[in-house]
């Protein structure tokens, strides 16, 4: 049934915690694993392949509730596995708040989620988009020391780099100068652009405006092409 390089677990021993905020991965220095296009694409779609699997490919719909770059697991060959998914279930509503509380110091929650009961698909696609712009800016999703131009959370950052036409701030520029070692998924500024509108569609502010998992998950099938 899951044979698809989705794998959802609570632990694996053989995979090494995906940790953004913790500079395991993309905030290493000297890590150029994580400026090759070959690599954030695997990890985005598989990203998106587990979230679609625990919305609509099980008999009872699972909502993730805690979804941000600490919950990602990778193997070594960069293939991801969603952790920690629906434990908001299991605990009491003060304890649901904490993990609320955290996800929305860490950069990750959706404006409109007020109490943690109240997590959807919706409220997951936001913080997968929080993700993906993640991996492709190499920037934190909250900057503590924002300069006047610019802002405290990274999707209201990104939308003020287009109106102010900084593309460069929308991707990390060693993407492109990587591209040559990627011979097996090239990839070009437009999908790159393509991409980075799937993250912000996910981080919309009106949660009706986002896509749900099936959508984002074709809309990066059709970038990958």
């Amino acid at each position: 049934m899951f044979n698809r390089q989705v794998r959802i677990m609570f632990m694996l021993d053989e995979f090494e915690c995906f940790k953004i905020l913790n500079g395991l991965f993309i905030w290493a220095d000297g890590n150029v694993e994580s400026h090759r296009w070959a690599v954030i694409y695997k990890i985005s779609i598989g990203m998106a392949r587990g979230l679609d699997h625990l919305h609509t490919g099980l008999q009872k719909p699972i909502v993730h509730g805690n979804l941000k770059s600490k919950n990602v697991l990778l193997d070594r060959n960069y293939l991801p596995s969603l952790s920690d998914f629906g434990i908001h279930l299991l605990l009491n509503p003060t304890s649901g708040q904490e993990i609320l509380e955290a996800s929305a110091a860490e950069g990750y929650k959706a404006p409109e989620l007020i109490k943690m009961r109240d997590a959807s698909p919706e409220t997951d696609i936001y913080s997968l988009g929080v993700i993906f712009l993640e991996l492709l800016s190499g920037k934190e999703p909250i900057n503590e020391k924002p300069t006047p131009d610019e802002d405290f959370y990274l999707p209201n950052f990104m939308r003020n780099a287009v109106l102010d036409h900084r593309i460069s701030d929308l991707y990390h520029p060693d993407l492109l100068l990587r591209n040559n070692n990627d011979k097996g998924n090239p990839v070009t500024e437009e999908s790159i652009l393509k991409f980075f509108q799937l993250a912000m569609t996910c981080c919309s502010p009106s949660p009706t405006l986002r896509p749900n998992s099936r959508r984002v998950l074709m809309m990066l099938e059709e970038i990958g092409k």
